[in-house]
C-alpha cells in the first residue's frame, strides 16, 4: 500500500485560498464618506429702508443659483442707539417666508410689524427644496424713531 504525500497538495491549496481571499476583496478602500451637498448661494446687496409701509428689505441672487427654492427673512428685536454694538451676537425672529419662482433674480418683502424705536437689523437665509438652510447674508440696519 501507498502513502501519498498530502504536503504539497495541501500548501497549493491554501495558497490558492490566500490568493483568492486577497483578490476577491469587497473594494473598500476607506471609511464612507458622505455625499458631496452644494452649498446654497449667498444672498446679495441686502438693503433694508424705512417706508411709509414698514420697512421694505430688498436682495438679490445670481440668475443662475437655481438651487433656493425660498428664503427666510429674519428681524432682530429693536436696539437702543446707545446700546448698538458693531458685531455683537444678536436675536433673530423669522418674520416671513418666500418662495422662488424660476428664472427670479430680485427680491423684495415690505416688514409691516415693525414695534418700537431703536435699531432693527434685518437678514434673509436661503433654503432648498429639502428645507436645508444656507448662508446668511449680510446684517441691514434701519433705525426707527
Amino acid at each position: 500500500m501507498k502513502i501519498r504525500k498530502l504536503w504539497p497538495n495541501l500548501s497549493v491549496f491554501i495558497f490558492l485560498c490566500c490568493l483568492g481571499l486577497l483578490l476577491g476583496g469587497c473594494g473598500k478602500k476607506g471609511p464612507p464618506k458622505p455625499p458631496i451637498k452644494k452649498e446654497l448661494p449667498k444672498v446679495k446687496n441686502l438693503q433694508a429702508v424705512v417706508v411709509d409701509a414698514g420697512v421694505r428689505i430688498t436682495w438679490t441672487m445670481d440668475s443662475r443659483d437655481e438651487d433656493a427654492a425660498g428664503f427666510n427673512v429674519y428681524r432682530s428685536e429693536p436696539q437702543p442707539e446707545t446700546n448698538d454694538c458693531p458685531g455683537c451676537q444678536r436675536d433673530f425672529e423669522i418674520i416671513t417666508t418666500i418662495t422662488v419662482r424660476t428664472g427670479e433674480t430680485r427680491f423684495k418683502v415690505v416688514d409691516p410689524d415693525v414695534e418700537g424705536r431703536g435699531s432693527f437689523y434685518y437678514k434673509v437665509t436661503p433654503f432648498d427644496k429639502k428645507d436645508r438652510p444656507g448662508p446668511d447674508s449680510n446684517e441691514s440696519k434701519v433705525f426707527i424713531e
